[in-house]
């Protein structure tokens, strides 16, 4: 065994009987390339990425590249999905370097954890238009000896560029207009300025649009659900129809696609085509998090049957395939592959295979139809991601045992009918049958904050009287407790369930707003108590006093006095996902309104005006940052709403307020229950004032005591009133 043995990552543990002298990521492994005077060689990659297994089983796993490996380097091995702040560093290193980046990264660094060379992918022989991997290794460690000190001077220059800041924040770069437009002088943000930017960032997305199939016209294609988000925004900001009208009709396709996994729910993680047919077959929690909120936006927007159809499936294969049913929370990640070179072969069919399921000739026809057997979704062999070209109308080319990826496309209206739901049913029995692919159970903070967030979105289109609504929050409330019970006293939600300690921002940020959304639901003020305490962590050890916006880890993270890890990062472009910054400005947005305090206010508008000009620039690639933007310009309506379970006028003000109030809080307090009002009177920590919405809850409560009606207090503009229901 190599230095993996005590690893907790899925990725790394896969690696523990490989020949190559692993190292994690550690002080150790650098000091021992110093000590040999040997260059590092760094492997990121992650345990559900299918080229990071062909590289594994080609190179890592044979015994003569393993040599010359253990020969001339140190070898760190890191998972991405573990540490994402070195991921994304030397992410950013090699795309700058050779013009690509992705999994598996493979960099050379000196013992100073600088770069100097690296790439992707290496084939063992050379192919694909690259180089022989083990030819790599030797002409890198003998440029490395022979150009010792050039490599030293030219990786540090090389670190220097692209970690300063300077020039993206220069004089000619800083339109001092745009931050007088959008910060008044009474230190409030412009909300027409915001409007308007709001618009121009969804104006550009459309600009790039495909007509055809929705999303941005590029192949390979991504699903920017941050983007789409954005256009929903600016119908709700500007009544632009074009925007909503635009983000359905990409949701509507790629539902239709064979990203979308009709047969278990979920999405896969982009598609290699334009026409979302052929997917990268990995299935990650993060981007049905991602999924699972904006369908919820746009259906609470539209009500169409089909978006609702992809929820309750992507609900179901969240709750089912991707959650811990005895201990609550959610797994990272499903993989592509069941074997060698069999990327998505669970998840795709052949004729012979349609034809067993379906011996009825007519149903046959009808599922192949419908599924549209041996046309575009064809794939070459199961390793390949590339649909095949042939006759498809040549019966032996049909009978040949290709693999069809599964997508609706023309049928899209049939997406949750009764025949869709029967042969789906069927095919999914006969899968079930399968070799599943592995499913890493690691359950890290920001990813399960991702998930509940999303199901308490979802949950809001619910009264708090609907069964639907209470099983949402019981999966979320389960899945939530596993990080509370190691909370960390100082603030820290910490990186992993079970251990304290070792965030990075995103976990903070999803924890925060994961809280809010239970605080909402719920009713539950320890919710928000926590909500508040881990934010004000966050403002002390993440957050940059001096100039704004917040670092990716810590100020004092002890690792990032190695190499690239010595730059904190701050930024707002969307990669995959919302920023960071996006995140966590949206957390604070929340508890600001919640809250009143201005520690949340100075450091959302310091952060805003710092990233400004980098939106402008960035436009729908900073698309999260533009919501939060909106978001708390905005403001939003606080509904405390006192009455008893199952009165009908709060069932009634709720069904009309889970489909338009995106810029509301509404609490229910259930009369009731003697337990919650008696936990508002008070409230452990909170003296009267403390915190604005639990004043407003305990004067809701009086309220109804005095008038025995169910109400709602409403409070928005710095003023409260009553409504009886």
């Amino acid at each position: 065994m190599n230095n993996l043995k005590s690893e907790k990552s899925s990725y790394l543990k896969s690696a523990v009987r490989q020949p190559v002298d692993w190292y994690p990521w550690c002080a150790e492994a650098f000091e021992k390339a110093k000590e040999k005077d040997m260059p590092v060689l760094l492997d990121i990659g992650a345990v559900w990425c299918h080229w990071c297994h062909v590289m594994d089983g080609e190179s890592y796993e044979d015994e003569e590249t393993a040599a010359i490996i253990n020969e001339n380097y140190i070898a760190v091995k890191v998972d991405k999905d573990e540490r994402p702040d070195i991921d994304s560093r030397y992410q950013k290193a090699v795309s700058v370097f050779s013009g690509t980046g992705g999994w598996p990264l493979t960099a050379f660094l000196t013992y100073e954890g600088y770069f100097f060379y690296g790439g992707t992918y290496f084939p063992k022989e050379s192919n694909y238009g690259l180089p022989a991997y083990k030819s790599v290794l030797t002409e890198i460690a003998k440029y490395y000896r022979e150009n010792k000190e050039a490599v030293f001077a030219q990786s540090a220059d090389f670190y220097q560029r692209i970690s300063d800041d300077s020039n993206k924040f220069s004089i000619f770069n800083i339109n001092i207009k745009r931050i007088n437009d959008a910060i008044k002088k009474d230190n409030s943000l412009n909300i027409d300025y915001v409007k308007r930017f709001i618009n121009e960032g969804a104006l550009e997305f459309k600009l790039h649009f495909d007509e055809v199939n929705g999303g941005l016209d590029e192949s390979p294609k991504f699903f920017y659900f941050s983007a789409l988000e954005l256009l929903a925004r600016d119908y709700i900001t500007n009544r632009d129809k074009d925007s909503l009208n635009k983000g359905l009709f990409t949701l509507k396709k790629i539902a239709a696609g064979g990203v979308f996994d009709h047969i278990g729910g979920g999405f896969h993680r982009y598609s290699t085509d334009k026409k979302w047919i052929i997917p990268h077959f990995e299935k990650l929690a993060e981007i049905n998090a991602q999924a699972l909120r904006v369908y919820s936006y746009y259906y609470r927007l539209t009500g169409d049957k089909i978006l609702l159809n992809v929820i309750n499936k992507t609900l179901d294969f969240i709750s089912g395939e991707l959650y811990d049913g005895f201990n609550g929370g959610f797994y990272a990640s499903i993989d592509a592959d069941t074997g060698d070179n069999d990327d998505g072969r669970f998840f795709t069919w052949t004729h012979n295979e349609f034809k067993e399921v379906f011996p009825d000739k007519e149903e046959l026809n009808a599922a192949a139809e419908l599924f549209n057997i041996n046309k575009e979704g064809m794939m070459r062999h199961a390793g390949s991601e590339t649909s095949v070209s042939g006759d498809f109308r040549d019966e032996s080319f049909r009978q040949s045992g290709v693999p069809n990826v599964l997508y609706a496309g023309a049928y899209v209206k049939a997406l949750g009918g009764k025949s869709y739901k029967g042969i789906v049913s069927k095919l999914r029995t006969f899968r079930e049958k399968r070799k599943k692919p592995f499913t890493d159970r690691i359950k890290y903070s920001f990813i399960n904050g991702n998930i509940i967030y999303s199901i308490m979105e979802l949950s809001k289109i619910f009264s708090p009287f609907d069964s639907n609504r209470q099983k949402l929050n019981g999966l979320a409330e389960k899945s939530i407790k596993i990080f509370l019970d190691i909370f960390d006293k100082n603030g820290d939600i910490g990186r992993f369930t079970g251990e304290p300690g070792g965030s990075v921002l995103d976990d903070n940020a999803y924890i925060i707003l994961a809280l809010i959304g239970l605080f909402e639901t719920t009713s539950k003020p320890l919710y928000f108590v926590y909500a508040k305490k881990i934010a004000e962590y966050v403002i002390k050890n993440f957050y940059d006093g001096e100039k704004g916006g917040f670092f990716d880890i810590k100020h004092t993270t002890k690792s990032s006095k190695i190499g690239f890890l010595s730059h904190k990062e701050k930024n707002i472009a969307d990669y995959g996902g919302c920023s960071q910054n996006a995140s966590i400005l949206s957390a604070m947005s929340k508890l600001h309104m919640l809250t009143g305090e201005v520690q949340f206010k100075n450091v959302i508008l310091k952060s805003f005006e710092y990233f400004i000009n980098e939106a402008n620039m960035l436009k729908h690639n900073a698309s999260g940052y533009l919501v939060s933007l909106i978001d708390y310009a905005s403001g939003a309506d606080i509904n405390v709403i006192a009455g008893r379970y199952g009165d009908k006028a709060v069932a009634d003000f709720f069904d009309v307020s889970g489909k338009s109030g995106f810029n509301a809080f509404n609490i229910f307090i259930d009369m009731n229950n003697k337990g919650l009002t008696d936990s508002y009177s008070g409230f452990e920590g909170f003296e009267k004032g403390d915190a604005l919405i639990l004043e407003e809850i305990r004067n809701a409560v009086a309220e109804f005591g005095r008038v025995k009606k169910p109400l709602v207090l409403q409070c928005g503009n710095k003023s409260c009133s009553v409504k009886i229901l």
